[in-house]
């Protein structure tokens, strides 16, 4: 076997050789003359670049303007002001109830029931669990306190930063799933 082996492989080398030979000896004269004649044809000038205009750099002085960066001292009293006035900010002794791991978008309501005239709603935790909630309890990682509960959605009161230190109140809800 090692006999028919050692022949075939002789005998592919001696094809691939006479294959290579073969194309060396191609006259290769069409292949000349078809770029000779693109180059002739194909004869032109290229545009030269637009001219590089240099940058005048411009410097803006205004030292006895205020830092547009940095809120005016007037602003800053008034939102110190506001923010002492108004008081909000999260419960931080409140236990945290289930749902309030949960980012509110995760959450899916499935359902509503009624048991003596209260509203229970049925919610859908991301993974797979599911809670029953009622106005009063929290859901979702902003503080969001159940204000209603309706067939079709949940309305909540969400306790959040305002972006300067503080903290604001925003309505929210969550709508039934079709």
């Amino acid at each position: 076997m090692s006999c028919n082996t050692n022949k075939l492989k002789k005998f592919a080398f001696i094809s691939l050789a006479a294959l290579v030979v073969s194309c060396a000896e191609n006259d290769m004269s069409d292949l000349s003359q078809f770029t000779k004649e693109t180059k002739l044809k194909y004869l032109g000038q290229i545009e030269a670049l637009p001219a590089i205009v240099p940058y005048e750099g411009y410097h803006y002085q205004v030292e006895d303007k205020r830092d547009p960066f940095k809120p005016s001292v007037s602003l800053v009293k008034t939102i110190a002001l506001k923010r002492a006035s108004n008081g909000i900010r999260p419960n931080s002794i409140r236990n945290k109830e289930d749902l309030e791991r949960y980012g509110l978008e995760t959450l899916v309501m499935v359902g509503v029931m009624n048991n003596n005239g209260q509203n229970w709603a049925i919610i859908k935790a991301p993974d797979n669990s599911i809670f029953r909630v009622k106005k009063g309890n929290y859901m979702g990682e902003n503080n969001g306190k159940i204000l209603k509960i309706s067939e079709s959605k949940i309305d909540l009161k969400e306790i959040v930063k305002d972006g300067l230190g503080g903290w604001i109140e925003r309505p929210n809800k969550l709508a039934i799933s079709e």
